[in-house]
């Protein structure tokens, strides 16, 4: 083909040979060919699947090519108007192992139809008055690329000899067992036509404003276009007019990675206007594990719970006995452990216990302070002696983590009361004691989560 661009003009009485002729065709066929090759991207345009099935009725199944339809490089138009044998091509192909091959077709012409009788020129071999245009099929190994590393010229020149100027299209691949037949067939890699185009207009415009929520069809507006399988969307996206986004203005500041900046070049979707979902909306809530997938439901309530504190109360008795010794205030303390198994990742370092006194059983310990004709319970050390300290009752707690991998916290409770006495002074060892058999001690813990 050539890169002028000519076509015919005519006039009356004007002698045409069979250059006119040819020129007048090649003009319509460079234009088809450059509109399908600049329009269109090259690729598959329909069919032209491996499959397995009945090729001929009552024929055993065999793998072929389905009917369909393809554009190459140069804007060659491709058909294959019906089912076409694999397995001829393998021979055709000098197939002569077993393995994985890649299957390709390609554009092909060849000359046919010879003059009539008695219209041939003299002296001249091979006349023919027809191209006739069909398809090849090769079958290469799985690592092959037939192509040049670049496309042709979208507007430069689309050659029509395939002879010279050969283009394959990858159609899939076939598995060859060691009987040298093909045992199947996948559509793997495949390259389809692509549009080359800013906008995309529906030929039906509507007149009035689209309700989104009537009840007249919602889904099938006046206007719209309709895409029928998966849609991949490498830019970004903008339904309805676009707006400002100012990033200084963003609370809490996004997180700029990958890349360093916000907001990523790729995959931003902005909507001025509302959304309508049925169905779920996914989206990642701990950064920490960045594999887990959270409803968005799911993902505020994850999030709620690990902003919000953790809080555990409740109320325990300490029991009180005697004791070999005091401690050095002269009182006596008695213990309790209560496991605390939190929900949320916590900051050690925010951890809070608080405890109180919510109850108190005395004992007797003796003496004639007991009110007549009641049993005694307790008797509390009243004689004043201004060397001893006051009677009192405290109450502590602490929080530690176990150590046995189970994420569960300790918390020890302590309740101290003294001045402690030996009741018995006379007896020995000593058995220091206290007018209480038991304290129940009420706390309040507060586990702060980690941010």
């Amino acid at each position: 083909m050539s890169t002028e661009i000519e076509r015919l003009l005519y006039s009356e009485r004007q002698y045409l040979g069979s250059f006119d002729f040819t020129a007048e065709q090649t003009y319509h066929l460079e234009m088809r060919r450059r509109l399908s090759r600049v329009l269109h991207l090259w690729g598959i345009v329909k069919g032209l699947e491996l499959l397995q099935g009945e090729v001929a009725q009552g024929a055993p199944q065999q793998f072929y090519v389905s009917e369909g339809m393809a554009i190459d490089a140069y804007g060659r138009e491709i058909i294959v108007p019906a089912k076409h044998l694999l397995s001829d091509e393998l021979s055709t192909n000098r197939i002569t192992g077993a393995g994985t091959y890649a299957v390709w077709i390609g554009y092909t012409r060849e000359p046919t139809t010879p003059p009539e009788s008695g219209y041939q020129r003299c002296g001249v071999q091979n006349q023919f008055t027809r191209w006739r245009e069909s398809f090849e099929i090769m079958i290469t190994s799985i690592s092959t690329n037939p192509n040049p590393a670049e496309d042709p010229d979208q507007l430069g020149d689309l050659p029509d000899d395939p002879v010279k100027y050969p283009w394959w299209i990858h159609l899939g691949t076939i598995s060859v067992d060691g009987t040298l037949a093909i045992s199947s067939a996948t559509d793997v890699h495949r390259t389809y036509i692509g549009l080359c185009a800013q906008r995309i207009v529906a030929p039906r415009h509507a007149e009035t404003d689209y309700n989104i929520l009537a009840a007249n069809k919602p889904r099938d507006p006046l206007t719209s276009i309709a895409i029928r399988d998966n849609l991949f969307l490498k830019q970004n996206l903008i339904a309805g007019n676009d707006f400002a986004v100012d990033p200084q203005k963003i609370e809490p500041p996004p997180i700029a990675s990958p890349p360093t900046t916000f907001p990523n070049p790729t995959g931003n979707i902005k909507i001025a206007g509302d959304i309508f979902l049925q169905g779920n909306l996914y989206t990642h809530c701990d950064l920490a594990h960045p594999d887990l997938w959270l409803n968005l439901d799911q993902c505020i309530r994850a999030r709620i719970k690990n902003l919000v504190p953790e809080v555990f109360v409740g109320t325990v008795p300490v029991k009180f006995a005697a004791l070999p010794s005091q401690d050095s205030s002269g009182a006596i303390s008695a213990k309790k452990n209560v496991t605390i198994t939190p929900q949320i990742v916590v900051d050690d370092s925010l951890n809070q216990i608080t405890t109180s006194i919510a109850g108190i059983i005395g004992k007797t310990l003796g003496g004639s302070t007991a009110v007549a004709g009641r049993t005694p319970r307790a008797q509390i050390f009243a004689e004043p002696d201004e060397g001893k300290p006051p009677f009192e009752i405290l109450t502590s707690g602490s929080l530690s983590l176990n150590n046995d991998g189970t994420g569960t916290y300790n918390a020890l409770l302590t309740c101290t009361i003294g001045p402690a006495r030996d009741p018995n002074p006379q007896d020995k060892p000593a058995s220091f004691d206290v007018p209480v058999d038991t304290v129940f001690i009420s706390y309040v813990i507060v586990l702060s989560p980690k941010q």
